[in-house]
């Protein structure tokens, strides 16, 4: 059981809690992703796991569509990512829609990037995913 999250921090287009369990950051992206929204809860989430020490992120993007060109979405992971100078030792579970195939390529790339993301369908997988380890 997670339990109830505790809130972190709103800001427009996401809003960031920590779970109940203390062990991961939940943001919660409310409008579709452009490279500015992405920028925006990026630098927000890592801000917050700097303060908390907190390393593990769910990232629920659920209604929040990726509408980022291709092109963009690469540059965000190869460039923006490391111009951010964000954390590379972190675990992010992206947790998408059922049938939303628009953050596939950032899945791919931030991997390849070196970062530890990883696209999940199933809430309950993603946060064992986030859990896993630390038992």
């Amino acid at each position: 059981m997670t339990g109830t999250p505790t809130a972190e921090g709103v800001a427009m287009g996401h809003e960031i809690s920590i779970a109940g369990s203390g062990v991961y950051l939940i943001c919660r992206v409310t409008e579709p992703i452009t490279l500015e929204v992405a920028r925006a809860f990026t630098a927000a989430l890592d801000a917050a796991s700097h303060a908390r020490g907190i390393k593990r992120f769910l990232v629920d993007v659920r209604a929040a569509p990726n509408v980022a060109s291709v092109l963009q979405n690469y540059r965000f992971a190869n460039v923006d990512m490391s111009e951010m100078a964000l954390q590379r030792d972190v675990r992010s579970a992206i947790l998408v829609a059922a049938d939303d195939h628009s953050h596939d390529f950032v899945e791919t790339v931030s991997q390849n990037a070196g970062y530890g993301v990883r696209l999940f369908r199933d809430e309950a997988a993603a946060i064992a995913w986030l859990e896993e380890d630390l038992r």
